[in-house]
């Protein structure tokens, strides 16, 4: 079947139409033909300057663009305050284009102020806020433009990454109604304000929504596993930090530092061969990662095994100076079951063991300061205050710990050890 040849366009507006349907079909070679067309029947056809505009933004032609709506390329010609938002947009996206982004917001920040309820105005401001790092600005155009459309979810998202670090409450009402496409976002925010019941909630349905993928996502995994443990659930964070950190296909770091969670989360638990196991998969997966071999060092101590302890000690020395050595060792003390009947490796070299748990109880006690809403701060402080004999201290975090997570049962566990105050004994610590 033939092609029927189109006839040449009697007037400018027949030519601007038949640019604009070639534009709208992303034909810009033939659209670019029927503007030229246009502009030799009429040089002065506004709507031709803005079609060849926006077909010059398409070919990556912003300084072709600036000259086809009368602006220099050096932006410097005066705004028209009469101009059309339209073609006020199209010389910013133009000047955008063209790496003079000072300019463009200029511009963009003139029109906004003029038609402060367009939408379309303000939200090629804000994108333009986002891409140049003014979150501020950012912040307050995004708000402006979600009281104008309420249920733009696209909107809702970016406003709300841009609170979450500043202030997650307000991330958390700006991102509203919470769906498939923000799911994640709202379980870290409501992570970061310490509501971990509600962020469990969100994991617990993102992991079953995931269950079938073929490709495991590790940082779902690793997110959903420190909820987990935060919230005392030992067993649950080892079921969800166990397929990631084995996968293949996780990054040779990533998986080591998940093995070294799971080789604490053992140690926590008095499973001090299965923490050797983990700590030594980390070292496999990243043989220059100092916990792994830090933690390989304190299983073997503990289950007694000085070849083992000495070559990981020897190792760990290796990969860092002698400060940042102890420092490693010391961190894992609050994580190991039965903590005050045992030395550190090699003891004589790092601290003794009463000044390695007074250092912790004071970073465990601002912890729970900082994190009161976390039943994990509160149960390590009172494993670190019982170590030290201070029943009084522990029973009060483990009741703080048990307000906050009532099913915590390494918490209730140690409660349920605790009697009448007994001097200076040191009582002995449950497994998790």
């Amino acid at each position: 079947m033939s092609r029927s040849t189109p006839h040449t366009p009697d007037t400018a507006a027949d030519a601007v139409d038949r640019a604009r349907l070639a534009l709208d079909g992303n034909l810009l070679g033939p659209a670019l033909d029927h503007v030229r067309h246009a502009l030799a029947l009429n040089p002065r056809h506004a709507e031709a300057r803005l079609i060849e505009a926006r077909i010059r933004l398409r070919r990556h032609e912003p300084r072709l663009a600036l000259t086809a709506l009368g602006q220099r390329p050096d932006g410097e010609a005066d705004l028209d305050p009469e101009a059309r938002p339209e073609a006020v947009m199209l010389r910013a996206a133009a000047l955008a284009d063209a790496d003079r982004i000072g300019l463009a917001l200029g511009l963009m920040t003139t029109l906004a102020d003029a038609h402060p309820d367009d939408a379309g105005v303000l939200r090629a401001l804000a994108g333009m806020q986002v891409h140049d790092g003014r979150s501020d600005d950012a912040i307050r155009t995004l708000s402006h433009l979600q009281q104008l459309e309420p249920d733009d979810r696209g909107v809702a998202r970016t406003l709300s990454d841009l609170l979450a670090e500043r202030d997650p409450a307000a991330a958390l009402d700006a991102l509203g109604p919470i769906d498939a496409g923000s799911r994640r976002r709202a379980a870290r925010l409501y992570r970061r304000c310490e509501r971990l019941a509600e962020a469990e909630a969100h994991y617990a349905e993102l992991l079953e929504a995931h269950a079938h993928d073929a490709a495991l996502d590790p940082g779902l995994h690793d997110e959903a596993g420190g909820v987990a443990e935060a919230m005392g659930e030992n067993h649950r964070a080892l079921d969800r930090l166990m397929p990631a950190a084995a996968d293949p296909a996780t990054d040779p770091a990533e998986a080591a530092s998940m093995w070294c969670r799971i080789g604490r989360l053992h140690l926590h638990a008095g499973r001090d061969a299965a923490a050797g196991r983990a700590f030594f998969c980390a070292a496999r997966r990243d043989a220059a990662c100092p916990d792994a071999w830090a933690g390989l060092a304190t299983a073997a101590h503990a289950a007694d095994r000085p070849r083992l302890r000495d070559r990981a000690d020897r190792r760990l020395q290796q990969l860092t100076d002698r400060t940042e050595r102890r420092r490693r060792l010391a961190a894992l003390v609050p994580h190991a079951h039965g903590a005050p009947g045992r030395t550190e490796p090699e003891a004589a070299d790092h601290s003794p063991l009463q000044r390695v748990l007074r250092e912790a109880e004071v970073v465990l006690r601002l912890t729970t300061q900082r994190h009161p809403n976390r039943a994990d701060a509160h149960y390590h402080h009172a494993v670190c205050a019982l170590a030290r004999g201070e029943a009084d201290a522990a029973g009060e975090s483990l009741t703080a710990a048990l307000s906050i997570n009532p099913n915590y049962a390494a918490a209730a566990a140690v409660q349920d050890t605790l009697g009448p105050a007994d001097g200076d004994a040191l009582l002995p610590l449950p497994a998790a």
